[in-house]
């Protein structure tokens, strides 16, 4: 849910708790009201009952409330109602109320209900009413309930429609400016969304409102640290390639020169005692033979070993020639469980040295992986210039159609040392790198960016 929903339902829920408030003061301004109403009615007719027997000469006057009704009425309050009782028969169990019809439309049946739930009948007000020279009224006043009812229901209407007129005023006004005060947070979340995506230049752009400003100003600075970070990490990541790969050769040199040579040595000497030992110590010619077998093997491992801690003859012969050296390795070594093909442009021999190891190493790791992990029949190896604008450079694709990243250690998710260090090698250059796949087989993509068009380079 947007923030501008959510703020519209909270003016919403104020504007319902403001109608509520709205209606419990008129509630209880009406029921001082109904209370005031029923006492001054009370004092009116007490004085009007006096007023009538005293006949306006000081001389009492007998039985007035049959002819003088319209006197009494007349200064009550709409919607009271009085009676009274007295000693003699005539006066007795006299009841008069006032007409409320200027209340207006008589209340529902629900909402007569609840009041008298709610509020209950008002108190009644009682008091004698004194007579000169004859006996003494007893005079009872109350509110009509209908009529309490329908005062209530009126005065609820009103202002129910006036606080429900002005609360959706308010709620569409200030959700219409909260919107627009708003605004700039779309701006802010599309640049996050960049940085996110690896845009580090980008940069948001400035509202005008101060917060938003400071938001900005704060993910600007973030960008640019980060991308100063960046910097120094591909530089430092690049160093680092660089350092393992002139490792690597002091270690195949070492090894060629150090064991090569012993193994070598073993294998002459080995020869030498099959030759003296034939016909006369035939243990000692199958111990001899058993050392050569040993020293051949031992050799095919160093020879692996070379092949991987130094690309063969890829200063000499150039990329596509190693990568198809590599392949035809692969194809050997895996004895046609797993058809490997490559497809390479021509010109990859002209790339810098940095990148031609890159693409080089990716392809091997990513081979590895498939051997140990894919159970694929056949492997497609592409390496060709991008011809997107955005994407201009190599790009490298390695597709199997074995079990994808869903067995072993070649997973999304949780990716390997292999797939960890493919795209460490992509991101020191620049680059990027894509793991796709399921259960029928996997892609991985490569993306290095071309530091100089390459010249020549063609399919």
């Amino acid at each position: 849910m947007s923030l501008t929903i959510k703020l519209a339902l909270r003016l919403i829920l104020v504007a319902i708790l403001a109608l509520g408030i709205a209606l419990c003061f008129v509630a209880l301004e009406t029921t001082r009201a109904i209370e005031n109403d029923i006492a001054s009615t009370q004092a009116r007719v007490s004085y009007q009952l006096e007023r009538m027997h005293r006949g306006g000469n000081g001389s009492p006057v007998d039985n007035l409330l049959l002819s003088g009704t319209i006197d009494i009425v007349l200064v009550m309050t709409p919607g009271t109602c009085v009676t009274f009782t007295r000693d003699d028969a005539a006066a007795g169990g006299k009841r008069y109320c006032a007409g409320w019809n200027s209340f207006g439309q008589i209340s529902p049946d629900w909402f007569r209900r609840g009041i008298a739930r709610v509020l209950g009948p008002f108190d009644a007000v009682e008091g004698d009413v004194p007579i000169f020279g004859a006996p003494s009224y007893r005079l009872r006043t109350f509110y009509d309930p209908v009529a309490a009812a329908t005062r209530f229901w009126q005065q609820a209407r009103i202002v129910a429609g006036l606080a429900s007129g002005l609360a959706a005023a308010i709620a569409l006004l200030s959700t219409m400016a909260v919107a627009h005060a708003l605004r700039p947070v779309a701006s802010i979340v599309a640049g996050l969304e960049a940085l996110k995506d690896g845009a580090l230049d980008t940069r948001l752009a400035r509202s005008g409102t101060r917060e938003f400003d400071q938001i900005a100003r704060a993910a600007d600075e973030l960008a640019e640290r980060l991308e100063r970070s960046l910097d120094d990490r591909r530089a430092l990541m690049k160093r680092l390639f660089a350092v393992e790969e002139e490792e690597r050769r002091n270690l195949a040199r070492d090894l060629h020169d150090e064991f090569g040579q012993c193994l070598t040595a073993t294998g002459a000497l080995a020869a030498s005692i099959t030759g003296q030992a034939a016909g006369a110590l035939p243990e000692i010619v199958r111990d001899a033979e058993t050392i050569s077998r040993i020293q051949r093997r031992m050799m095919e491992t160093l020879r692996n070993a070379f092949s991987r801690l130094r690309p063969p003859d890829l200063e000499e012969m150039g990329l596509k020639s190693s990568l198809a050296a590599l392949v035809r390795d692969w194809n050997t070594t895996l004895s046609g469980r797993t058809r490997i093909r490559l497809e390479a442009d021509d010109g990859l021999d002209e790339m810098p040295r940095d990148i031609a190891i890159a693409i080089y190493r990716i392809v091997q790791e990513g081979l590895t992986n498939v051997a140990r992990h894919a159970r694929a029949s056949n492997v497609v190896v592409t390496v060709e210039r991008a011809v997107e604008a955005k994407d201009a450079g190599i790009e490298v694709r390695i597709v199997d159609d074995g079990v994808g990243f869903a067995a072993g250690s070649r997973n999304a998710s949780g990716e390997g040392s292999g797939l960890i260090g493919m795209r460490e090698r992509v991101s020191a250059l620049g680059g990027w790198l894509t793991l796709e796949g399921g259960g029928c087989g996997a892609r991985v993509v490569a993306g290095i960016p071309d530091p100089a068009p390459l010249a020549g380079l063609s399919r």
